[in-house]
C-alpha cells in the first residue's frame, strides 16, 4: 500500500507540472498557435519517466515540434525541453560548461536507482515551492560565453524534415508534400542524439562551435601609436550615441563618438592609446549591444587626398583629340566672332 500511494502521489505531481521550460525563441508566437497537449504521452529521453507532451507548429511551412524531455530534467540542466539548449544563452551544454569553466554533470547521477531517487527529490522540492535553479544558472556571463552566444534566433531548426520518398524518387505529392524535397546532407552533424547534447559529452554541434571560436582572428593594434579610434560596424536604427557611450565608457575615458548612420557604423575615440587597446582587447569578437552583435575594428586614418585638377569627362581613358595649331576657317576663330571678313576680290 505505501508503494502504491507513493506512485499515485508522483503521478499526480507529473500531471500538475506542465511543460514550461521551453526556450522563448522557439515559441515566439505561442498565443496564436494551436498547441496539442497529451498527458503521459511519452517517456522522457533522459530519465525514462512519463511526462506531459506539448506539440505545436511554429509557423507556416515549419515542422511540428514537441517537448523531448521532462520538466525535472530540464530544470537540472537549465535547458529547453525541445532543443536541449541553454535557456539563458541559447548554447549547447558542452559549450556553456566550457565557457563558464564548470561541470554540470557532477551533481547528476547516471545510474538508474540514483537517478530515480534524485529526480524524486527534485519533484518534492518543486511541490514544496522550493527553488530548483542550479548554481551555475546564477553565474554572471564572461567574455568567452558572449563570444559564443547567438543573439538572433536560428529559424533553420524549424524547417521540416527531408522527405524519405523524395530520396528514393517515389514522392507523388509534389508541392503538397509537407516535407522538404532536398537531398539529405551527410556528415558529422547528421549523427546527433539527445543524451550527448544533454550531458555535454561528444556533442558534434558543440565541438563545431568551439573549433570555430578558436579560429576567430584577434584584433591586432596598428603600429601607429597616434590611432586611438575604434570602428563599430553593424548598428541598427534603435542604437543611439548614448548607448555606445554607456557601453564603451567602462573601458576608458572617451574623447568623442561620431555616428555615421547612413553606413550603420560609428567611430569611438579614446583620450589615450592605452584605453583604446584595452577596449579592443576586451570587446573583440564579443561586442553585443541591445541584443545585436556588432563588429569591432581599429579606425585607420583617411589617406591624404592628392590635389585634383579639373574633372575629366573621359571615363574610359580615351586619348584627347589633336588640337589644331591655327583655325582652318574664319568661323572657327573664337576671337573674331561677329566680325566681317574682307572678300578675296576686294582691296
Amino acid at each position: 500500500m505505501p508503494e502504491r500511494k507513493k506512485r499515485e502521489e508522483f503521478h499526480a505531481l507529473w500531471s500538475k507540472r506542465d511543460c514550461r521550460e521551453v526556450w522563448s525563441l522557439t515559441i515566439e508566437r505561442r498565443r496564436k498557435m494551436k498547441k496539442t497537449r497529451a498527458a503521459y504521452g511519452k517517456q522522457c529521453k533522459i530519465c525514462t519517466r512519463p511526462f506531459t507532451i506539448l506539440s505545436w507548429r511554429p509557423g507556416h511551412g515549419a515542422r511540428f515540434k514537441k517537448t523531448e524531455i521532462c520538466l525535472t530534467c530540464s530544470e537540472m540542466k537549465n535547458v529547453c525541453q525541445v532543443c536541449i539548449l541553454d535557456l539563458q544563452y541559447g548554447l549547447p551544454v558542452q559549450v556553456r560548461d566550457t565557457a563558464l569553466s564548470i561541470s554540470s554533470n557532477d551533481s547528476i547521477p547516471v545510474s538508474g536507482v540514483n537517478r530515480e531517487y534524485f529526480t524524486e527529490e527534485l519533484d518534492r522540492r518543486a511541490r514544496a515551492g522550493l527553488d530548483n535553479e542550479p548554481s551555475y544558472g546564477k553565474i554572471s556571463p564572461n567574455g568567452a560565453i558572449l563570444k559564443f552566444q547567438r543573439p538572433a534566433p536560428y529559424y533553420t531548426r524549424n524547417q521540416p524534415h527531408v522527405c524519405s520518398f523524395y530520396k528514393k524518387g517515389e514522392c507523388t505529392r509534389g508541392a503538397e508534400c509537407p516535407y522538404r524535397h532536398e537531398m539529405p546532407t551527410t556528415g558529422e552533424l547528421s549523427q546527433q542524439n539527445i543524451k550527448d547534447r544533454y550531458y555535454g559529452v561528444n556533442d558534434r554541434v558543440a565541438l563545431k562551435i568551439l573549433n570555430k571560436a578558436g579560429q576567430m582572428p584577434s584584433l591586432v593594434a596598428p603600429e601607429d601609436k597616434s590611432i586611438k579610434t575604434l570602428n563599430v560596424c553593424g548598428l541598427n536604427a534603435s542604437m543611439t550615441e548614448q548607448d555606445l557611450r554607456d557601453y564603451f565608457y567602462s573601458h576608458g575615458e572617451i574623447e568623442s563618438i561620431r555616428m555615421v548612420l547612413h553606413r550603420a557604423c560609428a567611430f569611438v575615440t579614446y583620450t589615450t592609446r592605452e584605453d583604446a587597446e584595452k577596449a579592443a582587447e576586451q570587446l573583440s569578437n564579443k561586442l553585443v549591444i541591445k541584443g545585436q552583435r556588432l563588429k569591432l575594428r581599429w579606425g585607420l586614418p583617411q589617406a591624404q587626398r592628392q590635389p585634383s585638377g579639373p574633372p575629366s569627362m573621359h571615363h574610359f581613358k580615351f586619348p584627347h583629340p589633336p588640337q589644331p595649331e591655327h583655325a582652318f576657317y574664319p568661323s572657327m576663330d573664337t576671337q573674331r566672332m561677329g566680325a566681317l571678313f574682307p572678300s578675296q576680290g576686294s582691296h
